[in-house]
């Protein structure tokens, strides 16, 4: 790892169409690296405290996950 310093951050958008709001979540010097498992639970984690900040502006019903592997039936 480069030992670069994460920032995660949410733009959450102003009423009336007056543009966003950035907010940025504590910094990260060294993310769990322990395992691909702990490290994508502490992503996730990072994830949803961006959401829980506006949820009403999370895009749910974007569809993330089109592509499948051959002969998996779509998710959607």
């Amino acid at each position: 790892m480069s030992g670069a310093t994460i920032v995660p951050f949410v733009p959450r958008r102003k009423p009336n169409g007056m543009g966003y709001e950035l907010i940025s979540l504590t910094p990260e010097r060294t993310p769990p690296l322990a395992s691909a498992e702990v490290t994508a639970a502490w992503m996730n984690q990072i994830i949803e405290q961006c959401i829980l900040m506006a949820p009403e502006q999370y895009m749910w019903l974007h569809r993330r996950f089109k592509t499948r592997p051959e002969g998996v039936p779509p998710r959607y």
